[in-house]
């Protein structure tokens, strides 16, 4: 029995009623201009409304969205206090009830002072339901709207810290979140950014992590592909190795380079050859030799294990590569030259070590002197 499935909670219906006061839609599959909105109570519908989206979906209420679901405000009529409600269609019941047991696991450990709280979970009408606390913009809603310009290094060096040690605290119970940006950083307060000095900022520096549908415990297979392309680890992309929690570390440091400059640490989208080259290019290192050998997929072809050029491995430009392609690696800078903070720019070579085994952990990271300042 795997750790997911021991940790499994049986499939109940909501004891709660609740009331959808705002909807806010994704994916618009599931719908036209209207859909049925339920007031939910037990297994009875007391209410359908029907609502327009087109009149209140509003720029200032987003709540972060995935892609396979609906996110509903709801407010819990017995509280009076908003919640958030993910609504995920009978086909990927599953997986979203995976990420339930995963919450509550982490409530019962209180970890919930670091994640996303889960109230209840239950089945409506063929959908799976989650209803969780109500949180504040995402980090990336603040990178977006200051746009593209990095934040102060107080605010850095706030967030980084409880990144860092939230993400420690669920590798120390033998999880990796593998899906870790900056959307899924969450400012705890249900608060709007607030304009200072020419940058919106959060009143409250205090984050919370979401998105944990992909976290994996350690027994599970860790050789399928994970992250986001711009936050995946290299042993990831490569498939040379059973990742591990290092691959949760190397996407913290793109993270933090993001907030420090406002934007991707490799830019780069559908191009897993560009993506490598980037990476040696950005941490002037090169593959080592052991993860050269074990290469799968079709990035195999572009390591030389026999005839390593000047040192390298990984053979760029390839003869299908485009002088676009060529000439944005040529011109990447790396990061001693984009980070000029001496401690951060420390920080990051240490977390963004190609090879997975000298990369630093969670824990390192905390006593690094960067955030002893």
């Amino acid at each position: 029995m795997s750790s997911k499935e021991s940790h499994r909670r049986s499939n109940r219906r909501s004891i709660n009623t609740y009331r959808i006061v705002v909807l806010q839609v994704h994916r618009m599959s599931l719908m036209k201009d209207q859909m049925e909105v339920l007031l939910v109570m037990t297994t009875n519908i007391i209410d359908i409304e029907r609502v327009n989206t087109s009149r209140i979906i509003k720029q200032e209420d987003i709540f972060p969205m995935g892609l396979l679901e609906e996110f509903l405000k709801v407010r819990r009529r017995k509280f009076l206090n908003p919640y958030a409600m993910k609504i995920v269609r009978s086909n990927h019941a599953e997986s979203a009830q995976q990420e339930a047991d995963i919450l509550f696991y982490l409530k019962k450990k209180d970890l919930n002072r670091y994640f996303v709280e889960i109230i209840e979970s239950f089945y409506h009408r063929g959908y799976y339901c989650m209803v969780f606390e109500r949180l504040g913009p995402s980090l990336n809603d603040m990178l977006r709207l200051n746009q593209n310009r990095g934040i102060p290094m107080h605010l850095i060096r706030s967030i980084s810290r409880q990144l860092i040690k939230s993400i420690g605290h669920l590798h120390e119970i033998k999880l990796t979140h593998t899906d870790l940006k900056p959307e899924n950083i969450l400012f705890s307060r249900i608060r709007q950014l607030q304009k200072q000095n020419d940058l919106y900022l959060p009143a409250d520096h205090r984050i919370k992590i979401i998105d944990l549908g992909g976290a994996e415990f350690d027994d599970e297979d860790h050789n399928c592909i994970i992250n986001t392309r711009q936050y995946r680890a290299p042993e990831v992309q490569l498939q040379c190795c059973r990742w591990d929690q290092k691959s949760d570390v190397w996407g913290i440091a793109c993270i933090i380079f993001e907030m420090y400059t406002g934007h991707l640490l490799f830019q780069t989208r559908k191009n897993e050859f560009e993506h490598m080259a980037l990476v040696e290019k950005v941490t002037e290192q090169s593959f080592p030799h052991w993860m050269a050998s074990n290469v799968k997929g079709c990035l195999k072809h572009c390591f030389n294990v026999k005839n390593a050029t000047n040192g390298k491995y990984y053979i760029w430009p390839q003869g299908t590569t485009t002088k676009e392609s060529v000439l944005k690696v040529k011109k990447q800078q790396s990061l001693r030259e984009m980070i000029l903070d001496p401690l951060l720019r420390d920080l990051l070579v240490k977390m963004l070590e190609i090879d997975p085994h000298k990369r630093i952990s969670c824990s390192q990271a905390l006593d690094h002197k960067f955030f002893l300042n």
